[in-house]
């Protein structure tokens, strides 16, 4: 199943990035006009969107559990055969990857359907400060391991392989089947209205409409890139977490500029979101409309597998 796409990964550079960022935030507000918010009508297409994802592919708490599922169907069997192998095996702590998330936006692979309102920039500009600035999590004790030398990690590490249970045995644990297909149609009927020639026509323009904001971008997931990259000066060269506080001079200079380079995305990406929304919104209520049955059972199918979280996470006794 597709998810919001990963930021690219940082590359260090110089500090004339971090220069060219800062700028950017000084004097963004002066070459750009923010229509500030989409109107009612495109607000209520995109929370009409936003809400059929939801159902679909499930809201935080869902995305919760299913991991959950999936982490107990992957380690458990593992556990279990190392044990019979006569090796202690202590089984990594379970992390919930949407922990620090606000909101799930699983259609967020495709630009055009991003929020470009004001609310929306300030709350997450690009993402990445927000990544930054998360408390890494902490490396989980496994003494089986630990207290073995070199040879014997090795023997290990090997039979930790053999023990692994097949894709098939966990990587749909958590996740309705039902919920794979009606989100593969959900893809396709946006897919299909982000590909017309008219939303592509207002596509055509973001990589210049950026550069005007001395932005070399021409998506998103570049723009990401270039951001992260702004803040590498500030990052410790072995961990990649930052060096320096938050409240540092720098970083605020990095943070502001995040959020002018968001803006502009905001600006630059407005006329083919809007387009897009418009198109959308008869395809979202007709889809709505055929998928009826279907998404009354996604809810059971959701409810199921929070059920099945429950009584899952009771019997996590390592």
């Amino acid at each position: 199943m597709r998810r919001i796409a990963d930021l690219p990964a940082w590359t260090p550079v110089g500090v004339g990035l971090l220069a060219a960022m800062a700028a950017l935030a000084g004097g963004c507000a002066a070459r750009t006009t923010d229509a500030g918010t989409t109107g009612p009508q495109l607000g209520g297409v995109q929370q009409s969107l936003d809400r059929l994802a939801r159902q679909i592919d499930g809201d935080l708490d869902d995305r919760r559990a299913g991991q959950l599922l999936t982490y107990v169907a992957y380690q458990r069997p593992i556990r279990d055969c190392m044990a019979d192998a006569k090796l202690d095996y202590t089984p990594p702590r379970f992390v919930n990857p949407y922990e620090h998330w606000q909101a799930v936006r699983p259609l967020s692979m495709y630009d055009e359907i991003v929020p470009v309102d004001t609310a929306h920039v300030t709350a997450n500009g690009l993402y990445v400060a927000a990544d930054l600035t998360r408390t890494p999590t902490p490396d989980s004790d496994n003494p089986g391991h630990d207290r073995l030398n070199k040879a014997g990690k090795a023997a290990y590490a090997a039979q930790v392989t053999k023990c692994q249970p097949s894709a098939k045995e966990y990587q749909n644990a958590g996740t309705p089947a039902l919920s794979a297909k009606l989100f593969a149609d959900l893809d396709t009927l946006v897919g299909s209205v982000v590909s017309t020639s008219e939303v592509k026509a207002q596509s055509a323009g973001y990589a210049t409409c950026m550069a005007k904001r001395g932005i070399n971008a021409a998506n998103r997931e570049e723009l990401a890139g270039v951001v992260r990259n702004s803040y590498a000066p500030l990052l410790d060269t072995d961990s990649g977490r930052l060096a320096v506080a938050t409240t540092s001079p720098q970083f605020v200079t990095a943070k502001a500029g995040e959020q002018a380079a968001a803006q502009a995305d905001a600006d630059c990406r407005r006329p083919a979101y809007e387009l897009t929304l418009t198109l959308l919104e008869p395809k979202l209520a007709a889809f709505e409309a055929d998928h009826a049955t279907e998404l009354t059972q996604m809810a059971a199918d959701w409810a199921g597998v929070r059920a099945r979280a429950t009584q899952a996470e009771k019997t996590i006794d390592w």
